[in-house]
Order: C-alpha cells, then sequence, then structure tokens
C-alpha cells in the first residue's frame, strides 16, 4: 500500500496583508514598494497569525481555521478545530493528501495527541476528494482546553499558525 503526501507550501496572507499595486502579497512584517509598513504582523516570515489563510501553489489549496471550541465529546473534554479547505487550484485534490494537524501549546511547546471520534466527525479527515471550485469542512479535537492554548502552533502539512487560540473568533 502507497502512502502519499502533499506538502503546503504557503504563498499569502489573508486580506489583512498590504499588497503591492501589481497584487503581489506582501507578508506581514515586510515593506510595501512605497516604504509603508504592513496593517499586520505574524511572529514570523511563513508564520500565519490564527485568523490567516494559507495557500499552497502545488495543490491548488487555501486552508483556514473557522472555528475553534471546547466541546464535550464522548471521550470527555476537547477543542475542536474546524478547518475549511478550498480548491482554488485547476486538479482534483484527493482526500487523503490531507495531513493529520498537530497542536503545541504553551511556553514549553506542549504536543496534544489528536481524539478520534467517527461518531462525533473528529479526525476523519477529507471525505472523498475535491474537486477545483469546491470546499470541504473537516474537524480535528484535541484533549485540552481551549484556555490553555495561548501561545499555540497548529501545523497541516507545511502550513503553520502562531498565536492566542484562547480567544479564537472568525
Amino acid at each position: 500500500m502507497a502512502i502519499c503526501t502533499v506538502a503546503l507550501t504557503i504563498t499569502g496572507c489573508s486580506g489583512d496583508t498590504d499588497t503591492r499595486g501589481d497584487s503581489t502579497p506582501v507578508m506581514p512584517g515586510t515593506t510595501t514598494a512605497a516604504g509603508a509598513s504592513p496593517a499586520t504582523s505574524s511572529p514570523a516570515r511563513g508564520v500565519l497569525a490564527p485568523t490567516d489563510t494559507g495557500h499552497s501553489q502545488n495543490t491548488g489549496m487555501d486552508v483556514m481555521i473557522l472555528s475553534v471550541e471546547d466541546v464535550q465529546s464522548r471521550y470527555g473534554p476537547v477543542t475542536v478545530f474546524t478547518f475549511q479547505l478550498v480548491n482554488t487550484g485547476t486538479q482534483v485534490f484527493q482526500g487523503y493528501n490531507w495531513p493529520t494537524p498537530t497542536l503545541v501549546y504553551g511556553p514549553s511547546g506542549k504536543p496534544i495527541d489528536q481524539t478520534v471520534s467517527f461518531t462525533e466527525g473528529y479526525g476523519q479527515g477529507v471525505s472523498g476528494a475535491i474537486p477545483p471550485g469546491s470546499r470541504q469542512t473537516v474537524k480535528h479535537a484535541y484533549k485540552v482546553a481551549k484556555a490553555e492554548l495561548n501561545p499555540a502552533v497548529v501545523t497541516a502539512g507545511s502550513v503553520l499558525w502562531q498565536g492566542d487560540f484562547s480567544t479564537f473568533q472568525r
């Protein structure tokens, strides 16, 4: 059995970032052609803020976190991250290429295991395939309280979000 993975490469950020007149995105923390600084800044180049959208040129997928919620699951309290994948490319995105997101939190960067519950829809990944122009929402649950997620880092392939998820609101 072959296992396939796709690395997502970040090529832009959310609408909160500045752009040049030629529509070239300017990453947070950099300066524009006119020398003005962007309205927001991320911790480092290539690291997204919690509400930013990552984009993969090689798969044509936009990836964003829609919500972060405390939930009482059948396995106890968990925090559920809801991701939305939007196929902005020209190729069908195969569901098996969606990586399981990882979550680390706190000053020490403590990793948290995912809680999988097929009956509740957590940890199933992408169902089937996502054709061009379509979207799919996936949920992943972690055994940690939302209030503890400051600071936290969420990684899905090479897409990386960092910040305060304890007060996440979209």
